[in-house]
C-alpha cells in the first residue's frame, strides 16, 4: 500500500512529489478543511468558548477525496507548514478524516506529522525519518486567535452597521492598524510647515576654474563640490535654518564677495556591516522600499517561491541560519568572488525580538549557489525573479565582509562683513565588501548640491589652508516636513515595534483595511484614511478604547505566545478579554446614538423631486435621493479642484480623481475631451526647462515630462515662480 502525504497547497504537493518515490502519493488539502461557520458566531460562549467547526462547501469534495485515499493508504503523513496556522491545518485534517477517533470496529489508521523549513530533497527525507505528533499548544494558540477575532468581528461589526452604516467591519488587529494611519493623518493636518532658507555654495580649488571634465579627472583636487553654511559669527544656525528671506538675502550678498579658506579637513575610516538575512517583516519592508511591492503581493510571491523550492519558509521572526547554508554560502563566495569577499568565519545573528514564536530559520535561498541570473527561466514571472534576487542578495551579503568608506569633513571659513563657516561632508567607497552583491540605494557617491546624505557627494583631494573659489552661491528655499504617511514598509515596522500582530498577520491586516475602503493609496503608494475610515476609527477609539489600544492588543499577542509555549490555557485568556468587552458592547448599544451620515443639498431629485442628500458609502461620499429605497437616483460628487489650470489644454482645472481601486490620481476637469492625467500631485509650477508641469516627489519636485532632463528631480527653490494658476 502507498503512503499518503497531505500538504495544504497543490504547488507544494507538486514540488514535494519530485523528491519522493512512487511509494508516496502527495495530495493537497487546499488550505483549511474546517473553519467556523460563515453566517453564525460558531462559538459557544456559555460552554467555555467551545468552537463549532464545519467543513465549508468548497472543501467537501476535497475531504471526500482525502478520506477515500486515506482508506487505501498504509500510512498518512501530515506535512503542512510548521507554524501555528500549519499546525492547525494538520489538526483539522486529522479531525476531518477521523484519524484521532476511529470507529470501534476499525483499527486506528497509522498517521504521522512531519515538518520542514525548506522544500528540498534532503529536508524532506530528514523530516520523514523524524516524525512527531501534532503540537496541541500551537493548535490552541491558533484557535484562540481565530476565536478572539471572530468574537470581535462578529459582535462589533453589527454595532457599526447600526450606528454608522451597513457593510463596515472591525477587527482586533486591523482596527489598531487603522488607528495608527488615522492618527498619523491628524498629525499631518496639524503640522504647519515653516519656510526657511539655506545658503549653499559650489566651490573649486583656486586656479582650477575653466578646466574641462577630462582635465579635472587627472587633477582630483579640482573637483567642484558643495558646502552649506552652518555658522555665523561662531554661532550655529538654529534649526530649521534661516527663517527670514530678507536675512538670507543679506547673508548671501555678503558671502558672495568673501574670502574662502579651508580651516579644517578631517578624514576617518567608517565601516558598515551587512544586515541579517530577512525575517517576514524586514522582507516586506525591503520589498516595498526597493521593488514597490505591497505586503500582500510580497507574501504571495514569497509563498510561491517557498512552495516551488527556491526559498525557505517565509513566515518567521528569526534570523538564525543553518550551518549547512553558511557553508554553502562561503563556498559560493570563494569560488565566484574570491577570498576577499568571503568572511573568514561564518557570521551569525541574534534574534532581537523577545516575542519570536518558534525557532525557525531566517528567509534565505534553499541553495545559496543558485544565482538568479542563471535560473531566470525557472521563474513563473519577473516579479518572482525580483523577489528571489532580493532574498538571495541579502543572504549572501550577510556572509560577506563589511564595506569600508573614507569619510571626509571639510570646514571652510568665509570672511567679509561677517564671519561664516560652511561644511561639506563626503563619503568615498574604498572597499565595497557586501555592497558588491547587495548594493544600497545610496551606494554610489555623486556630486549634488542637494545631497540627501554624505554618501551622495564625493569630495576633492584638498588640504588645510587651501584657498577656494566660489563658482556659484545661492539661497535655497525649503520647508519643514511633517510626518509622512505610512507605507507598507513603515506600517509593518511600526506594528512589529509595538508588538502588534505576528509574521503571518501583517499582510492580511493591511489588505483588510484596504478592502474595507478604510484607506486609499496616495501617489507615493502610502496609506491615506478615507472619510469612512476616520469615522469608524472615531467610534472605536471613543467607545471601545481597549479594542484599539496598542498596549492592550500587545498583551493579547503575548497571551497567544504563552499559549503556544504551553504556559497558559486558551479559554481563560479569551474569557479575560471577552467579559469586559461584552459588557461594554451591551451598554454602548443603549447609549450611543446613530451617526448622521448625510448632508442636505439645496437641490431636488430629477426623478422624483424629493430633496437630494450627500450620503456616505463604502467608497466615499456621493449624492443620493432622500426617497431611497423607493427612488434609487444617485450621482457622483464633483471632484476636488486644486485651482490649477490644466497644462495640456489650458482650459480645464486640475482635479483629484480616483481609479476603480480607489487610488488617487490627478486629471483635467474637461475629461474625456482632455486626457491629461498624472499619479503625482501637481505643484502649480512649470518646469524651467520644458514648461511642463512640476509634480511633487517627496522632498523634491520633478517634471511630469518623462523626456525632460529635470525628470529626476530638482530642488524646491524660490527661483521657480512661474505657476499654472488661473
Amino acid at each position: 500500500m502507498m503512503n499518503l502525504i497531505i500538504v495544504e497547497s497543490p504547488t507544494k504537493a507538486k514540488t514535494i512529489s519530485r523528491y519522493l518515490s512512487r511509494d508516496f502519493k502527495v495530495e493537497s488539502s487546499f488550505g483549511h478543511v474546517r473553519d467556523l461557520p460563515k453566517y453564525e458566531l460558531g462559538v459557544n460562549i456559555d460552554k467555555d468558548f467551545e468552537p463549532h467547526y464545519v467543513i465549508p462547501k468548497k472543501s467537501r469534495q476535497t475531504v471526500k477525496t482525502l478520506k477515500e485515499l486515506a482508506k487505501k493508504s498504509a500510512k498518512i503523513i501530515l506535512a503542512t507548514d510548521e507554524d501555528r496556522e500549519g499546525e492547525a491545518i494538520a489538526w483539522h485534517i486529522a479531525q476531518a478524516l477521523g484519524l484521532d477517533a476511529p470507529k470501534t470496529s476499525a483499527k486506528p489508521r497509522a498517521w504521522e506529522r512531519i515538518v520542514f523549513h525548506e522544500i528540498t530533497k534532503s529536508a524532506i527525507e530528514k523530516a520523514l525519518k523524524n516524525p512527531r505528533g501534532i503540537d496541541q499548544n500551537l493548535v490552541d494558540a491558533q484557535q484562540a486567535r481565530r476565536i478572539l477575532d471572530r468574537l470581535v468581528g462578529y459582535k462589533l461589526s453589527p454595532f457599526l452597521w447600526q450606528k454608522i452604516m451597513r457593510g463596515l467591519s472591525a477587527g482586533r488587529v486591523q482596527s489598531v492598524a487603522l488607528r495608527l494611519i488615522v492618527e498619523r493623518e491628524k498629525e499631518r493636518r496639524a503640522f504647519s510647515p515653516q519656510t526657511f532658507w539655506t545658503i549653499e555654495i559650489e566651490f573649486q580649488k583656486n586656479g582650477c576654474r575653466g578646466l574641462t571634465e577630462n582635465e579635472i579627472a587627472v587633477r582630483p583636487e579640482c573637483l567642484p563640490f558643495y558646502a552649506v553654511l552652518e555658522k555665523i559669527n561662531q554661532e550655529p544656525i538654529e534649526k530649521p535654518g534661516i527663517v527670514e528671506e530678507k536675512r538670507a538675502d543679506e547673508i548671501l550678498t555678503d558671502i558672495k564677495t568673501a574670502d574662502f579658506k579651508i580651516i579644517s579637513l578631517e578624514k576617518k575610516i567608517k565601516k558598515r556591516l551587512p544586515k541579517p538575512p530577512y525575517t517576514t517583516s524586514t522582507l516586506q519592508q525591503d520589498s516595498f522600499s526597493r521593488l514597490g511591492y505591497s505586503a500582500k503581493k510580497t507574501m504571495v510571491l514569497a509563498q510561491q517561491l517557498y512552495e516551488t523550492g527556491f526559498i525557505t519558509y517565509m513566515r518567521t521572526d528569526s534570523v538564525n541560519i543553518a550551518s549547512e547554508a553558511l557553508e554553502k554560502a562561503k563556498e559560493f563566495l570563494l569560488q565566484n568572488l574570491g577570498s576577499k569577499y568571503a568572511s573568514a568565519a561564518p557570521r551569525k545573528f541574534q534574534t532581537k525580538s523577545k516575542l519570536a514564536q518558534e525557532a525557525h530559520e531566517a528567509v534565505r535561498p534553499t541553495d545559496p549557489s543558485t544565482d538568479p541570473e542563471k535560473i531566470k527561466y525557472k521563474f513563473q514571472n519577473g516579479d518572482q525573479e525580483k523577489l528571489y534576487r532580493l532574498v538571495w542578495q541579502r543572504f549572501l551579503a550577510s556572509q560577506m565582509p563589511e564595506a569600508v568608506f573614507e569619510e571626509t569633513v571639510i570646514l571652510i571659513s568665509a570672511k567679509n562683513k561677517g564671519n561664516y563657516e560652511l561644511k561639506a561632508t563626503g563619503l568615498v567607497l574604498i572597499f565595497d565588501g557586501f555592497l558588491k552583491i547587495h548594493p544600497s540605494k545610496n551606494q554610489v557617491p555623486k556630486k549634488s548640491s542637494d545631497a540627501a546624505g554624505p554618501e551622495e557627494m564625493a569630495l576633492p583631494a584638498l588640504a588645510t589652508d587651501e584657498i577656494l573659489e566660489a563658482l556659484k552661491s545661492e539661497k535655497v528655499e525649503r520647508q519643514t516636513k511633517g510626518p509622512a504617511r505610512y507605507s507598507d514598509a513603515t506600517l509593518v515596522r511600526e506594528l512589529e515595534k509595538l508588538g502588534i500582530g505576528r509574521p503571518s498577520t501583517y499582510a492580511p491586516t493591511i489588505a483588510t483595511i484596504e478592502e474595507r475602503g478604510y484607506t486609499v493609496r496616495d501617489a507615493e503608494k502610502r496609506f491615506e484614511p478615507t472619510e469612512i475610515g476616520e469615522k469608524v476609527n472615531e467610534i472605536l477609539t471613543t467607545h471601545f478604547p481597549d479594542v484599539v489600544d496598542v498596549d492592550f492588543t500587545r498583551r493579547v499577542e503575548e497571551d497567544l505566545d504563552e499559549i503556544a509555549r504551553g504556559q497558559k490555557k486558551w479559554q481563560p485568556a479569551i474569557a479575560e478579554f471577552y467579559a469586559p468587552f461584552a459588557k461594554n458592547l451591551a451598554e454602548k448599544y443603549q447609549n450611543v446614538a446613530k451617526e448622521n451620515m448625510t448632508e442636505s443639498l439645496d437641490r431636488k431629485c430629477p426623478q422624483c423631486a424629493k430633496p437630494l442628500l450627500i450620503r456616505f458609502g463604502r467608497y466615499g461620499r456621493f449624492i443620493a435621493c432622500s426617497g431611497y429605497p423607493e427612488c434609487k437616483y444617485t450621482e457622483a460628487l464633483a471632484p476636488v479642484s486644486l485651482n490649477i489650470k490644466c497644462p495640456l489644454c489650458r482650459e480645464g482645472e486640475i482635479v483629484e480623481r480616483k481609479t476603480k481601486r480607489r487610488r488617487i490620481f490627478y486629471g483635467c476637469s474637461r475629461w474625456p475631451d482632455c486626457d491629461f492625467a498624472t499619479w503625482r500631485k501637481p505643484t502649480g509650477k512649470l518646469c524651467p526647462e520644458c514648461s511642463s508641469p512640476l509634480v511633487e516627489s517627496g522632498k523634491r519636485e520633478k517634471c511630469a515630462n518623462k523626456s525632460c532632463p529635470f525628470r529626476s528631480g530638482i530642488k524646491k527653490s524660490s527661483e521657480n515662480k512661474e505657476t499654472l494658476s488661473s
